[in-house]
């Protein structure tokens, strides 16, 4: 794998490439893959998209990251499993001064997730899975939940962005990792709350029908990107954007 930027480097160490402006300052930071169409699956799923070099910075992101954020849908679908930190990730982690525990959180308004799935049952007991919801949730899925996870309340009718991104850090947390879907992505970025887009380009075209890496209502204002890095590797790249403050979008 090259780096085109910030410097051109023929073999980039994707690590030190992710963990720059990172690591001491923290922020919210969402990964995504999509294919060159736009499209953000492939036969359904994310895997479809998948490079060596996707594979490679998904991991990267996950070993510089405090906690993995996900959108439940996303974990349903994508067989979200509890994070089990491998000796060789420990050691990546302690060199960046990270501790060797890799929570999960899952942002769910209506709580329909399953207490046996291996999110929670899975999850160790200095890692457990936390569920980041609403006071409109069920209560009596919420009360099954609290039995294998942290159910914290960010919200009363839906998952504020805002509050979600605070609990978080109010346990520690600082270098926040997302990993969707769509329509989180769109509701945190709306909000403000993103710092960072990690995006990975597939060299190919899905074609007709796959949604893009947003979703839900429009926006009646557009959030600017500026590329502060963007690697490259049999066709794909794999960029780093840094999001800006948002704009209302003109009329034409």
């Amino acid at each position: 794998m090259r780096a085109l930027l910030p410097e051109p480097c023929a073999d980039a160490d994707v690590h030190a490439h992710y963990a720059a402006d990172w690591i001491e300052p923290g922020g919210f930071r969402v990964n995504f893959v999509a294919a060159v169409d736009g499209a953000v699956s492939a036969g359904g799923r994310s895997r479809g998209l998948q490079t060596p070099g996707d594979n490679s910075v998904f991991a990267a992101l996950r070993d510089l990251a405090d906690v993995v954020a996900v959108g439940a849908g996303t974990a349903v679908a994508e067989g979200y499993r509890a994070v089990r930190v491998g000796e060789q990730r420990r050691a990546v982690r302690r060199e960046h001064g990270l501790p060797a525990p890799l929570p999960i959180a899952v942002l769910s308004r209506t709580l329909r997730l399953d207490p046996a799935q291996g999110l929670f049952a899975d999850a160790a007991p200095d890692a457990r899975t936390l569920v980041l919801t609403c006071g409109a949730a069920d209560a009596d899925r919420r009360r099954a939940l609290q039995q294998v996870a942290d159910v914290i309340e960010c919200g009363d009718d839906t998952v504020d962005p805002l509050l979600a991104r605070q609990a978080l850090e109010d346990r520690g947390f600082r270098r926040i990792l997302c990993e969707g879907g769509p329509t989180v992505f769109a509701d945190l970025a709306d909000a403000g709350v993103v710092d960072e887009l990690c995006l990975s380009v597939t060299p190919l075209l899905a074609g007709p029908g796959a949604g893009r890496i947003t979703a839900g209502r429009p926006w009646d204002a557009t959030v600017p990107l500026s590329l502060v890095g963007l690697l490259e590797e049999d066709g794909a790249l794999f960029c780093r954007y840094r999001a800006g403050r948002r704009s209302v979008a003109s009329a034409r």
